[in-house]
């Protein structure tokens, strides 16, 4: 009992210093932190957050007891979401200079969709949080979620909040009458690329569901993985 308390106390330490860091960087918008200390912290949550914890979470997600997070047959599409919306988040991270406007707003919206799907997971999982927590080495992957959400949210803010001059590539378009939609919408104020981003979301997780019901899944797979679970939030 005094291991676990112990590993919750460091682990609460820990969030708290994760969440001060996230706050002032986000605050200052900037990606990285003043110190080299606090960048290794962030770095580790950043690998811990979008790799290790969901793989340890998919690998014993129905070792929960009678209650499961997801149902086991329609788990594949929300593992492949996983994955297309962490690789996202780590090309957007080592193509952070590139000004390819289609490259950035696939990134985005490969973010976008793991924004979308932590918030939904972490509502899921809101009433296990706290076992994160308490059995850090037994169920943090339950905060995965909630830290996942808070750093794709940061790289998607700063990766948009990047400004490039494109005017050296567009001449010659608008000699021809027009600008390619790719520039347009990378040159539109941020709220407008949201709103974007959000239409284009649509169709991108529509064409995961369909490679997921080329391999087995159901078409509605990725509803009936959060309602077809036992003892949480979304489920019947």
């Amino acid at each position: 009992m005094k291991l676990f308390l112990l590993f919750a106390i460091i682990y609460a330490v820990y969030t708290l210093f994760f969440l001060t860091i996230f706050s002032i960087t986000l605050w200052r918008g900037e990606r990285n932190s003043k110190t080299s200390f606090s960048q290794i912290v962030m770095l580790i949550s950043e690998i811990v957050y979008t790799i290790i914890g969901p793989i340890i979470g998919f690998a014993r997600f129905d070792e929960y007891g009678p209650e499961i997070p997801f149902a086991k047959e329609h788990i594949l599409i929300i593992i492949l979401l996983v994955i297309v919306s962490s690789a996202s988040f780590w090309l957007a991270r080592l193509t952070k200079k590139s000004e390819n406007p289609i490259l950035r707003i696939l990134l985005s919206v490969g973010m976008l969709q793991g924004i979308v799907l932590c918030f939904v997971t972490t509502i899921h999982f809101l009433e296990f949080i706290p076992l994160g927590i308490i059995y850090p080495f037994m169920g943090f992957e339950l905060l995965s979620p909630f830290f996942a959400l808070l750093i794709l949210s940061r790289e998607f803010y700063l990766y948009n909040s990047k400004k490039f001059n494109y005017d050296d590539a567009l001449p010659y378009h608008n000699e021809l009458g027009f600008i390619p939609i790719p520039f347009k919408i990378i040159q539109a104020p941020i709220f407008t690329r949201v709103l974007i981003y959000g239409a284009m979301l649509i169709p991108f997780v529509f064409i995961q569901m369909l490679f997921a019901c080329g391999c087995g899944q159901d078409i509605d797979a990725i509803i009936k993985a959060f309602t077809h679970s036992i003892g949480f939030v979304f489920s019947n």
